[in-house]
């Protein structure tokens, strides 16, 4: 009896913990009376409705100088250019008091939980991201004891960014008690080196580790995170930390799935291919990892390996992805960086991008095909939005580009989901795409075994209808924007071409007036990133008999 009465009494003083974080991290300081005086720097213009400031590549604006004492409760930021990567070219810096270099150095992309230069929805304790990825706000609470200066530098190579911004904070008479500097800090790992564990985060001094957001592009196929996580805490040489596998310490079970909660998350995560992209994040909010004098955080980089033809390799090993990734904390002291921030060049792949409405003189089509330029419409990059207007199976259009330098590129689509779109057949320089390159447009197969299966069997088609819905009324209006992945293939210098022929239409695609089923065709951009990397063959081979050498050591 006394057993059982101690076991309830340890569960209900957890459950009493548990409720007493909950409260103290929503409502409970509202009910007393605040200290401070409610301040905000903003682009807003008092005059005229033109609130955004504007940078061209390589401009630093200097969006906040603020006295001190205070603390940073709250920011709201929008950037936007014609530039479809400007998550991963527009960077935010922060610095406190006198200090001259940030503690806050990242992409804007990379601190809200989204990597690889992409836009997603997320809704998390600290960081939320809205309007598809447009609108980002931040949460984290940034105390400061003499000043705190925000800049946002554009550091993309092309086409100017408009930037819109609110930054909440409150000035306060006096410190704040045993104050902590808040630090955010990207780094990169391209290419790795094998056989070596990725560094998330390494400091020195004391605070506490409170976040990781970890963004993966896989340069070859199945499953990528097996690696273990190893916390080393004070200088330990035996981790106190010791995980069991990626998806577990972003909380997830046997892979991955896109989704958003308050601690943990994972908002991008394709289908397991070469270039596939995956970003997860996890909040140390609630489990705070504590350090006095230094930490080492890392991942193996470590899963399954396949050859580029789609044999397994038996077991896992190191795998060559390129990760990134930014670490969250708080520290007694200003931290001095932990790694060195890359170049704009370094953190993406080079990218054709066309805008369709931009280029609609130069798309051909049959006869039955009617292309169009409309106005308005808030999902896509640009205002104007292209449309191919479409009554017949059997009808096309066929979209130009050029390639300068020869490689290897991933081709994707940015469709414009619609209710009356239909169901078109893809064709890259005229070919079946099986014949053409990789395919990787999701459906109908397993990645991991495209190369594997008959052509019959591989999906060759992209359905424009809106399957997607999550807003009713914007996605009525105006339609949803999503990239398409189309595959990966080899081009020469020169002309090429993406042929799109109409085989049909979802059955809930219906033509808002006849009644008829829908065949449009509607999307934004069409964009091919050169891959840094190539058939990773030579680098399984490699492992393989590095790892048979130490076997024969022993």
């Amino acid at each position: 009896m006394k057993k059982s009465l101690n076991g309830f009494l340890k569960v209900l003083l957890c459950l009493m913990l548990v409720g007493a974080l909950v409260q103290a991290q929503t409502l409970d300081e509202i009910i007393v009376k605040q200290k401070g005086r409610s301040m905000r720097a903003s682009s807003g213009n008092v005059l005229v409705n033109a609130d955004a400031k504007h940078l061209q590549p390589g401009e630093t604006l200097t969006i906040a100088e603020l006295e001190g004492p205070g603390n940073i409760t709250h920011m709201w930021l929008i950037a936007n250019s014609l530039d479809i990567r400007y998550p991963r070219a527009a960077v935010l810096r922060i610095y406190w008091d006198d200090a001259e270099v940030p503690s806050v150095e990242t992409p804007f992309g990379d601190f809200f939980a989204v990597g690889n230069g992409m836009r997603a929805i997320v809704n998390s304790f600290p960081v939320k991201t809205s309007s598809y990825g447009r609108g980002y706000n931040c949460y984290w609470q940034m105390p400061f004891r003499k000043k705190a200066r925000i800049t946002v530098t554009h550091e993309g190579p092309r086409e100017q960014m408009s930037l819109f911004y609110q930054i909440d904070w409150r000035q306060l008479d006096e410190e704040i008690e045993d104050m902590m500097y808040f630090h955010a800090r990207y780094h990169q790992e391209y290419p790795p080196e094998m056989g070596k564990p990725y560094t998330v985060f390494k400091g020195k001094g004391s605070g506490h580790y409170v976040g990781t957001v970890l963004s993966s592009q896989n340069t070859i196929g199945h499953w990528f995170g097996e690696g273990d996580d190893f916390v080393y805490i004070d200088g330990e040489t035996t981790p106190s930390l010791y995980g069991t596998g990626t998806e577990d310490y972003f909380n997830e079970a046997w892979n991955m799935r896109v989704h958003n909660s308050l601690y943990t998350g994972c908002t991008v995560f394709e289908p397991r291919s070469p270039d596939a992209r995956v970003t997860a994040y996890r909040w140390h909010i609630a489990d705070p990892i504590i350090f006095t004098k230094s930490l080492l955080f890392e991942i193996e980089r470590t899963g399954f390996l396949m050859y580029a033809n789609g044999d397994v390799v038996p077991g896992t090993g190191f795998r060559p992805d390129n990760w990134s990734s930014v670490s969250f904390w708080y520290q007694e002291d200003i931290a001095q960086p932990w790694c060195e921030f890359p170049a704009y060049k370094d953190r993406v792949d080079p990218e054709i991008i066309l805008h369709l409405p931009n280029i609609v003189e130069e798309i051909k089509h049959s006869a039955g095909v009617k292309l169009q330029v409309n106005p308005y419409n808030r999902a896509t990059y640009i205002k104007p939005w292209f449309q191919a207007l479409n009554d017949n199976v059997g009808e096309w259009i066929e979209i130009p580009f050029e390639i300068e330098e020869k490689g290897r590129y991933s081709m994707s689509l940015f469709t414009h989901l619609r209710d009356d779109n239909g169901i078109w057949k893809v064709f890259i320089d005229g070919k079946e795409i099986y014949k053409a390159g990789e395919s990787q447009i999701a459906g109908g197969y397993r990645v991991s075994l495209v190369n594997q299966l008959p052509p019959e069997k591989i999906n060759k088609t992209l359905d424009f209808y809106n399957m997607y819905r999550k807003d009713e009324h914007e996605d009525y209006i105006y339609g949803q924007r999503r990239e398409r992945k189309i595959g990966l293939f080899e081009f020469e210098p020169g002309a090429h071409s993406l042929k799109l022929v109409c085989v049909g239409a979802n059955p809930l695609s219906v033509h808002p007036e006849t009644g008829k089923p829908g065949y449009n065709l509607s999307a934004d951009v069409l964009s091919l990133r050169k891959l840094s990397f190539e058939n990773m063959d030579a680098w399984i081979d490699k492992l393989i008999k590095m790892e048979a050498a130490k076997g024969e050591k022993k």
